[in-house]
């Protein structure tokens, strides 16, 4: 019989409810995030493009070093690739497999959702995971 028990997790700095413009520090950035099925749904019909009706449970967590990892429990996480923060408002995922995406990023809700926008306007809507 196998017991694996963790309790540890990194400091959650919240991001402050950001102009249009603001810069985004990295540490906002870092910590367990799920996408939030129903404000993208929302944030893309507003633009006017696909409301992704079908997107998946994803329960991502971004580490300082750079690391994304990737959990379908939420529970158990996997090295899933890399990201960073490029300039003052894009971050870029880079899966294991495939290509670089980048994304302009914004804060909502005093810092509890991130809203992550493609080059092709559509919203990835991220909000932070207890």
């Amino acid at each position: 019989m196998l017991l694996l028990c963790a309790c540890a997790s990194d400091p959650v700095v919240l991001a402050p409810n950001l102009a249009e413009g603001d810069p985004i520090k990295p540490e906002y950035l870092v910590g367990k995030w799920c996408n939030n099925r129903e404000l993208t749904s929302t944030a893309n019909a507003e633009v006017g493009v696909s409301t992704l009706a079908n997107l998946g449970k994803q329960f991502w967590n971004l580490r300082a070093s750079g690391k994304w990892e990737n959990s379908e429990t939420g529970w158990m996480y996997a090295h899933y690739g890399k990201w960073q923060l490029q300039g003052p408002d894009a971050v870029v995922l880079d899966r294991l497999r495939g290509d670089p995406v980048s994304y302009r990023a914004s804060f909502r809700n005093s810092g509890v959702d991130l809203y992550l926008q493609d080059e092709s306007g559509q919203f990835l809507v991220l909000s932070r995971c207890d």
